[in-house]
């Protein structure tokens, strides 16, 4: 076997490996092309595409062009406008700046520039097949650049074979002209397929933009411009309201530097921003555009510049975090709600509907009922709050069926309670509005605060609850162990893998199997494990659907329910429906 020497590869190979490096579909030609467009200063750009791409992309902009001398620079390796030494690689604010797109394309496909500088009518026009420059000739155009890609991968055949359909390399196109397009409102945006527009961007503002780009994600007025500024970072977000929530994170988005970047610290500071206010497993539709100046971010470390680093990205994080608290705290913490058409035009029949068989709407057990009993208990220890309300033992009937016409109505402040339906809604007329209260939901946050106001005291478990954890998750558990103690907790490690909770604050004392489940899900820490310890007490010893409540022990629970100064479950879903008089007469017909 002979050893193979070092020797360095012809230009035109090297160039066709960079170009793999950079240039791996369609898409990401498109990328490249609309980055050089917008830099130009383009008021309008349009990108038509045959074949998905694979067969023609072609990209137009009216941006300041080029001379004929630039023509014969732009194509080659590392030919560049924008950066001259190392140090302006500090303060480089455009998309494009290390002049591999236009080299990586023509090493790869057959391009054409055709470009003009001003509006005489005269233009200059570039050919590149494989790599090699064919001609250069003067030609007609108006001011700006006309770039046509075809036979996308024709001198790499092993690489084209790795491309999907053409329908499959369409639709990535058009994601990344989304992404390309949301940043600069301003700018004007046109997407052909096949010779027919498919999408039309008009300029516009950052809102409307985002809404023109992704129109099924809901009505303009339940989406907010949020716009936030510290010294280093600007961070404008569109946030979509609770009701807008989502199986999964494909609808929040994150923007630095006018580039989409894949950023889960970001991700996930939008999902803090909305914990509290949405139903467990449902996430939020969210846009996030960062600013920062280019001395405090680098993205010269991925080819297609998806990742950066932020050296304030802890600040950052902290202020996507309370922008998005403050305006849910200002927008959904009040007996306000979008209007019931605009909710029905974004959610399916069954968006807040419960599941049959969820957990927290099973009968209490005897064991449960004998502990969270719903009526005042005292702590082991002495004196300890009222968690729930008194509930008859008696089987009644609902209130609403018991109701004559001549009896009193009881009134409590500003409502009057109507009474109990399908033994679970409660009924309140409030301010000429019709409240319909869940009333699982409703005593489920009440308990849920007075939790996280009146810590009791530890008790010790007369039978120690045994865990046998995998090395992840006692590794994870081994992390967050002082946010257990601060809790009320005293659990001991044995062995590797096999502990003991030897202790447990009185509201947990029910809670083994869910205790598992957090710590076997990596529940966090802090806060966040609190959270999800209290609202998994809540939820155990909260009224459940079925329960049949008299009259005095539902107003308590209303007056309670009215006083809470956050109107959701600890899972994010509302405490109540509210439908006011004009809608109520909008919907039997009667003129207002």
């Amino acid at each position: 076997m002979s050893i193979s020497r070092i020797a360095l590869l012809e230009d035109s190979v090297a160039r066709r490996i960079a170009a793999g490096e950079v240039i791996e579909r369609p898409a990401s030609v498109v990328r490249e092309l609309l980055d050089n467009s917008i830099d130009a200063g383009s008021s309008e750009i349009s990108l038509y595409l045959e074949a998905g791409g694979i067969e023609r992309m072609r990209i137009v902009d009216n941006g300041s062009g080029m001379t004929g001398e630039e023509l014969d620079l732009c194509w080659l390796p590392h030919a560049t406008s924008k950066i001259r030494t190392v140090d302006d690689l500090m303060s480089v604010g455009t998309l494009g700046f290390r002049g591999e797109a236009l080299s990586s394309v023509a090493a790869c496909a057959r391009m054409e520039i055709i470009s003009s500088t001003d509006d005489s009518g005269s233009g200059e026009r570039l050919l590149i097949q494989g790599g090699r420059k064919v001609l250069r000739e003067g030609s007609p155009g108006r001011k700006g650049t006309l770039i046509d890609v075809a036979d996308l991968f024709y001198s790499i055949p092993a690489r084209k074979k790795f491309l999907k359909r053409a329908s499959a390399e369409g639709q990535q196109c058009r994601k990344t002209f989304l992404e390309k397009a949301l940043p600069f409102p301003s700018v004007g945006f046109r997407f052909f397929q096949e010779g027919k527009l498919n999408l039309y961007l008009p300029p516009t503002d950052l809102k409307n933009r985002v809404l023109a780009g992704y129109p099924g994600l809901g009505p303009e007025k339940l989406f907010t411009h949020l716009r936030g500024e510290e010294e280093g970072f600007t961070i404008d977000i569109i946030a979509g309201a609770p009701e807008l929530h989502r199986k999964n994170r494909q609808q929040i988005h994150i923007f630095a530097n006018n580039r989409r970047i894949d950023e889960f610290g970001f991700v996930q500071a939008v999902e803090y921003g909305y914990d509290t206010f949405l139903p467990g497993g449902q996430f939020p539709l969210c846009f996030v555009f960062i600013h920062v100046e280019p001395r405090l971010v680098d993205f010269n470390i991925h080819p297609a510049k998806r990742e950066a680093r932020f050296r304030t990205k802890q600040e950052i994080h902290h202020r996507i975090v309370m922008m998005i608290k403050d305006y849910l705290n200002r927008t959904h913490t009040s007996l306000n709600r979008p209007a019931l058409g605009d909710i029905e035009k974004v959610t399916g029949p069954d968006r807040f509907s419960y599941p049959a068989k969820q957990r927290e709407f099973e009968a209490f057990t005897e064991r449960e009922r004998s502990h969270f009993s719903l009526e005042h208990k005292r702590d082991t220890y002495g004196p300890g709050p009222d968690y729930s309300f008194e509930l008859p033992r008696e089987k009644s009937a609902p209130f609403a069926g018991e109701r004559e016409v001549s009896a009193p109505v009881r009134e409590s402040g500003s409502f009057r309670y109507l009474g109990q339906f399908m033994s679970l809604f409660l009924l309140i007329e409030k301010e000429e509005k019709l409240f319909i209260m869940d009333q699982h939901a409703a005593h489920e946050r009440v308990l849920y605060e007075e939790f996280r106001q009146n810590r009791s005291h530890p008790q010790e478990l007369l039978i120690p609850m045994r865990l046998e954890l995998s090395e992840r998750e006692e590794e994870w558990l081994s992390g967050s162990i002082s946010s257990w103690r601060e809790l009320g907790f005293d659990l001991k490690r044995h062995a590797p893998g096999e502990w003991t909770v030897n202790r447990v604050p009185a509201f947990a004392e029910r809670l083994d199997d869910e205790i598992l489940d957090i710590i076997r899900g990596g529940g966090g820490s802090g806060d966040r494990l609190e959270k999800k310890l209290y609202a998994a007490a809540s939820c155990k010893a909260a009224i459940k659907d079925g329960e049949i409540l008299d009259r005095e022990t539902a107003i308590r629970l209303i007056e309670k329910a009215f006083a809470l100064p956050f109107p959701r479950c600890p899972h994010g879903r509302p405490l109540w429906f509210e439908i006011s008089r004009d809608e109520l007469f909008q919907l039997v017909g009667r003129i207002v």
